[in-house]
């Protein structure tokens, strides 16, 4: 395969929504801005060939640890492109045929953006207007309310495979693909001084799939990634939107919510002081399941919201293993500078510190 200024081929299929999406034969390199830009110059050949290339404006987005993303417009930065260039060796990991799908299916129930071209190493899809939410603007009114309305929303989305939650199989994987032993002696040192060797992790898998299925929970279709950082706010429409639908599948419905409050915290300065308190969770969940069962916030039993507050936190424990060890594998893979090991670390020491107290939670 050459590089995307080298050689490009491009055939058109139509979609079941009637949506024309380039399938394009070409590798964008990821690896510099030069890279990204001469691929996203490509494929607005072929999706909008009336835009002057001369004229042609960029933005690289830089919040994503797995991707690389970039922006491309030709005269509103509002009608902008976005070019999503996978990270190495995610295909292992991800099946990025049903990250298509998962968008085709969103975009037609009005929760994601259009789907433009796929290329080899990513897809090119339509820009979400507003901004990324922070860990200060996730908790103030309305944009939490916002976000569960939108959650409530995706999780009523009849797809999927609702017999076989993706939580314990996606996790599972991921550990088959994680080393015995890092290459890196630094990085080895580094998980050997942390007690998380492979024979720790898959004890405490085992046992966690053990609790968790015990506890019966409705599986819906998910978004499954829900960090700040793919929740879009737009403050003039007052709406919340989500982005980024590669792990989406059907999952445990309290896990969308868990992983989203346990993403408060942050990435880049993780900070679990910002987890949010039970009489929060318990006004989020309110709207939540207002909005999810169409019925008044004050209809919303208070036995039951007791039930999913317990539920949630139980959760939030495999949301930390799920993304622990995602880390330590990305830490052998990925070329994108982040300090994979030290996060992964952070994630799977929240689980320890919380395993404990939310095991004893009853509902």
């Amino acid at each position: 395969m050459k590089i995307c200024h080298v050689f490009l081929r491009s055939t058109i299929r139509t979609l079941q929504s009637c949506r024309m999406v380039a399938n394009l034969d070409l590798v964008v390199d990821g690896s510099s801005i030069k890279g990204l830009k001469s691929g996203a110059r490509e494929i607005v050949r072929h999706i909008r060939p009336n835009w002057k290339e001369n004229d042609l404006q960029f933005k690289v987005y830089t919040d994503g640890i797995t991707n690389q993303l970039i922006g491309v417009w030709h005269e509103d930065q509002n009608d902008q492109i976005l070019v999503r260039v996978y990270g190495n060796k995610t295909e292992l990991f991800i099946d990025r045929n049903l990250e298509k799908k998962n968008v085709q299916i969103l975009n037609k129930a009005g929760c994601s953006p259009p789907l433009y071209a796929s290329f080899t190493n990513g897809l090119s899809y339509g820009f979400t207007k507003g901004v990324t939410t922070t860990t200060a603007t996730i908790t103030e009114d309305p944009i939490w309310q916002a976000v569960a309305r939108e959650l409530a929303k995706l999780h009523k989305i009849e797809e999927g495979d609702r017999e076989n939650p993706m939580l314990f199989p996606k996790m599972k994987q991921f550990f088959d693909l994680l080393p015995s032993k890092f290459e890196d002696q630094s990085k080895q040192k580094r998980i050997e001084e942390s007690g998380y060797t492979k024979d720790k992790l898959a004890q405490e898998i085992e046992e966690l799939e053990s609790h968790l299925t015990s506890l019966k929970c409705p599986v819906v279709f998910s978004h499954n990634d829900i960090l700040l950082g793919n929740v879009i706010w737009d403050a003039m429409q007052q709406k919340a939107s989500f982005i980024d639908y590669e792990y989406g599948a059907c999952n445990y419905q309290p896990y969308d919510i868990a992983n989203h409050f346990n993403e408060f915290a942050g990435v880049d300065e993780v900070d679990y002081s910002r987890y949010p308190s039970k009489d929060f969770q318990k006004s989020w969940l309110r709207c939540y399941l207002s909005h999810y069962k169409g019925i008044s916030s004050s209809a919303v039993d208070a036995q039951e919201l007791e039930i999913w507050y317990v539920w949630v936190n139980k959760f939030s424990l495999a949301s930390h293993v799920f993304w622990g060890v995602w880390a330590l594998l990305q830490a052998y893979h990925s070329s994108i500078d982040f300090d994979f090991i030290g996060y992964g670390i952070t994630r799977l020491n929240e689980y320890s510190n919380k395993k404990k107290e939310y095991f004893h939670l009853k509902c």
